[in-house]
């Protein structure tokens, strides 16, 4: 049981292999101070709750990692020196940039804070995504802020003596028999592209972001390219609403067709003219749902042009059934079948397959309405908040090839859908000028008021 698996695992190899990291960061912009006494009771629920945990390698070859409870706590970082208002959105991009997390060791998560020049408050959460998606960190905050907080992961002892042993020698026996079925899905799957048939792949997607796909590491040495890009803007959440009704569409297509239109302004190179979108979808079941993470994602296929003048009635279509084809094959999707294999394969050569593996040209992640668990700290309600994610250490010709250009999230509440943009391809998403001109002519071009962080 607690098991390291499905995306967890995914974090966990791209972090061994290639010293790659995926930090989430829950943003909010606090109209007062909520007061440290606030934030450091939400720093100590967190801490008793499920996102306490770290990794125990396996004893036993094909095995899987093994999630335990962690009981030491990352002290809260406050500053009591305010930061000028105009430079919040510094301040987060700052937090996510330069924390490393190491859920191996325990430090799976972040909580920082700081007085603004008028008055505001600005509070970032970084949990990494081995540690926990978005709804996962939602529960979090969720038990925090009842006071509930618990945490269900059995203690490090349960991995050592003999019944920690017996307990990895069933798991792994267990692993062989995966990956034996696994073989069949994926070989008819190879069957079928090598005939020239369709395909639609599905991405291990998390309702905050879809992780690019792992590759071997490239020399980064004297490379002249940027790091990735970061912005944030607020969107009016009626205007959001009734410009999806008058483009045909509901407030996930509209959000594809602008994150569309944009990649396809940046001039992203798209195959066949057809752009390549993952969604995000959570997978996760009922309360008592413990798992790091549990997620899943569907990809679509939308030809020709994306803007307005289309509607998004392509969109609308083409994602519901996506939606559908994914609720119905369910583990007939090929990425929900390689780990299995992947597990019991030597590093190198698990080097050489993600090399070959290639990511959509956008991801977007709706999460929908913010609950009010998220948004209160302290009793203070945002006037802004947004989640966001970012790969650390990727070289940039990785960033070049594997894809995709530019990720996505969108978040509604109170009267605002706030959108957080990470610009990932360093040639047409490397200018962080140029970025916010083209979201702002994009958000234009739908007619959507909006204003950046």
């Amino acid at each position: 049981m607690y098991r390291v698996t499905g995306n967890d695992e995914s974090y966990l190899l791209a972090e061994r292999l290639f010293g790659m990291s995926a930090p989430i960061q829950y943003c909010w912009i606090m109209p007062t101070d909520p007061g440290a006494t606030a934030l450091s009771d939400l720093n100590d629920q967190l801490s008793q709750g499920i996102l306490a945990r770290r990794v125990v390698a396996p004893r036993v070859p094909f095995a899987r990692a093994r999630w335990v409870r962690c009981d030491t706590t990352p002290p809260p970082r406050l500053l009591t020196d305010p930061i000028d208002d105009s430079a919040t959105a510094d301040w987060f991009d700052t937090r996510v940039r330069t924390t490393r997390l190491d859920p191996v060791s325990g430090h799976g998560w972040q909580l920082d804070g700081a007085p603004t020049s008028a008055g505001r408050y600005v509070v970032s959460l970084l949990v990494s995504h081995m540690t926990s998606d978005g709804q996962g960190i939602y529960r979090a905050l969720a038990a925090a802020a009842a006071r509930t907080s618990i945490n269900p992961l059995p203690p490090a002892a349960v991995t050592t003596g003999m019944a920690g042993l017996r307990a990895d020698l069933r798991d792994a026996g267990g692993q062989v028999v995966a990956a034996a079925r696994a073989v069949g899905v994926v070989a008819g799957a190879a069957l079928a592209a090598r005939r020239g048939a369709p395909q639609q792949p599905s991405e291990a997607a998390d309702p905050v972001r879809t992780p690019p796909a792992a590759a071997s590491p490239v020399a980064a040495v004297d490379d002249p390219a940027p790091e990735p890009t970061l912005a944030i803007y607020d969107l009016d959440r009626a205007e959001w609403a009734a410009r999806a009704a008058e483009f045909g569409g509901t407030s996930n297509s509209l959000f594809t067709g602008v994150i569309g239109g944009l990649v396809a302004r940046a001039g992203v190179p798209v195959t066949g003219g057809v752009m390549r979108v993952c969604i995000a979808v959570s997978k996760r079941e009922g309360d008592d749902d413990d798992r790091a993470n549990a997620s899943g994602g569907v990809w679509i296929r939308v030809p020709g042009v994306i803007g307005p003048e289309e509607g998004l009635g392509g969109i609308r279509a083409l994602s519901k059934q996506a939606f559908v084809d994914y609720a119905t094959s369910g583990d007939r999707q090929v990425a929900d079948n390689v780990q299995p294999i992947v597990r019991l394969l030597p590093s190198a050569i698990i080097g050489r397959l993600m090399a070959k593996l290639v990511g959509p040209d956008t991801t977007v992640s709706n999460l929908g309405e913010a609950p009010a668990t998220a948004l209160e700290i302290g009793g203070v309600t945002a006037e802004s908040f947004v989640i966001r994610a970012l790969m650390q250490g990727q070289p940039a010709q990785v960033r070049r090839e594997k894809g995709p250009a530019l990720a996505a999230w969108a978040v509604e509440y109170a009267d605002k859908v706030s959108v957080a943009f990470f610009g990932i391809d360093p040639d047409h998403f490397g200018d962080p000028q140029a970025l916010h001109r083209d979201i702002a002519a994009e958000l234009d071009r739908w007619g959507l008021s909006h204003s950046a962080w």
